[in-house]
């Protein structure tokens, strides 16, 4: 567990200053986002509604308040967070591990048993949560929302803890199902994103029957409101009741393989003639679950673009003041502000996946998977550009696709449809900032490739300045440091060339540099 902790303290620290930081600074904002009564049961309304229900849960409770609204608002979104950063320490300290040859080093060269790199995984997720419960849970204390109070602020905090230990927990049994962490990311995502769709069609349906789905349990803790701790024991009991059987098969199982037999594949194939055939081979099935995944997660903001609209404008007043067209006009600003919020969150999820790919260069000259490749007659710009052609046509359907599926469900709620322009001035003002994450992440690989996870930290960092920066005052220079700023009146008002132009300049000046030092570094260094 020592090694574990020396080898993930950068990850560990970013990962809980962001999660416990930003969901601190959030709550303790919280108030002068939805100051006043009347504000607090509009936005009560319109979490009310199925669209809604679907993203957050229900919302039951007749009296609202401050802090039930933020419960009801955080709970999903952060419990997704804590699920991707326990599935990040699980996969690293488990399979990851045995395929580095970590794990059999340790287990043939010191005294130790063979459960403990498995035990000391299973350790690492519970002190890091643990971490995260203490720090959020006081956090909340100060933050001191109307209507929070001390059993409710440590239930979120342990609550959100138990969810991420629980997958976790999970994630370790996929680690001894399968052979490499790739497949075992798979597994995880799978698992997760079914769990996440039974709670989402219950929640519209029958919530009664989330009890069904184990991320459903989150919302059954009724934080502010009941304050039931029976989801965190049901977390807790299924977490040690999947470490039991991750030990079972553990033990079953030979070190560097997986319960599941690897299926030899096929002799000869007329559609693998090269790199960029075999890329897209290994990579169709999760490309297409990006892309269609994508495309759900923007249906269902599409289907509360006619809630969004009427979030301030249902008061009488400012119908009499503006008219019609006012109000009217009034209300498609503010679906178009919505979207380009959208825009912002969308890029990020289309950079992470399309950067996936990018990745698996380096990780799969890591593990010589690549060996046989490198000896055929094609040279390092080639397969190189493979990669990032692929990474970034992927990044890029991802988006646009995402935006299109956004734009048809949520003309279909509006009762004046957005026109299709919008969408494509705000695809097009995100292209600039993907490419350049994209051929920062190129930049590492050719130079420094074990440097490459700065990338997430400066795409993290980018989405928390853009999406969170304003609520928490940050000052115009601060906001000016992430690239979205740059595009945060559209689709709006028209994009402004010049900050597409030196976004462009920069990332090719990258993309050169990555493919240089490609060119001219040690393979697997």
């Amino acid at each position: 567990m020592k090694a574990n902790f020396k080898r993930d303290w950068i990850k560990l620290t970013v990962w809980l200053l962001v999660l416990a930081g930003l969901f601190v600074a959030v709550a303790a904002k919280f108030e002068g986002i939805y100051g006043n009564q009347q504000q607090l049961n509009t936005i009560a309304q319109t979490l009310r509604s199925p669209a809604m229900k679907a993203l957050f849960g229900p919302l039951t409770h007749a009296s609202i308040s401050t802090a039930i609204i933020f419960a009801t608002e955080m709970a999903v979104f952060w419990a997704i967070f804590m699920v991707i950063f326990n599935y990040s320490l699980a996969v690293g300290g488990s399979r990851a591990q045995e395929e580095s040859g970590l794990t059999e080093m340790v287990l043939g060269g010191h005294p130790v048993g063979r459960l403990a790199p498995l035990s000391a995984a299973a350790l690492e997720l519970l002190i890091a949560d643990g971490i995260f419960a203490v720090i959020t849970g006081i956090g909340m204390t100060f933050a001191n929302m109307p209507g929070s109070d001390s059993n409710g602020n440590w239930l979120f905090a342990v609550s959100l803890a138990a969810v991420g230990w629980t997958f976790g927990m999970i994630s370790l049994i996929f680690s001894q199902l399968v052979a490499d962490s790739h497949n075992v990311s798979i597994y995880n995502y799978v698992f997760f994103g079914l769990t996440y769709l039974v709670r989402m069609m219950t929640d519209v349906s029958n919530p009664d029957n989330t009890w069904w789905s184990p991320f459903g349990w989150i919302e059954k803790t009724d934080i502010y409101i009941k304050n039931n701790w029976l989801p965190v024991a049901l977390f807790l009991i299924l977490g040690i009741v999947a470490f039991g059987i991750a030990v079972a098969l553990n033990v079953n199982r030979d070190i560097d393989a997986g319960i599941i037999q690897v299926r030899g594949g096929k002799r000869q194939s007329r559609f693998l003639q090269g790199p960029a055939t075999l890329l897209f081979w290994n990579q169709r099935s999760i490309s297409l679950f990006w892309i269609i995944g994508m495309a759900v997660l923007g249906a269902s903001y599409g289907s509360v673009f006619n809630s969004i609209g009427k979030l301030v404008n249902d008061s009488p007043v400012i119908k009499e003041v503006l008219g019609s067209n006012g109000v009217q006009a009034l209300e498609k600003n503010q679906v178009l502000s919505f979207v380009g919020i959208l825009g912002i969150i969308f890029t990020v999820l289309a950079v992470i996946g399309g950067a996936m790919v990018i990745n698996h260069l380096y990780t799969e000259e890591r593990r010589g998977y690549l060996q046989l490749v490198n000896t055929t007659p094609h040279s390092r710009y080639y397969l190189l550009t493979t990669y990032v052609l692929y990474g970034v046509i992927l990044a890029v359907v991802i988006l646009y696709a995402t935006l299109m599926t956004t734009m048809v469900v949520g003309n279909s709620t509006l009762a004046h449809s957005l026109s299709i322009r919008y969408y494509n001035r705000m695809f097009v003002a995100m292209l600039p900032v993907l490419i350049l994450f994209m051929s920062t992440l190129v930049c590492f690989i050719g130079i420094m490739p074990k440097l490459r996870s700065i990338v997430w930290i400066l795409l993290g960092g980018s989405f928390v300045i853009s999406y969170f920066g304003r609520l928490m005052d940050l000052p115009n220079w601060a906001m000016k440091i992430s690239p979205f700023y740059w595009f945060d009146k559209v689709p709006i008002h028209e994009i402004n060339a010049e900050p597409v132009w030196w976004l462009l300049t920069i990332a090719l000046v990258l993309m050169v540099i990555g493919f240089v030092g490609y060119r001219h570094r040690d393979l697997a260094q």
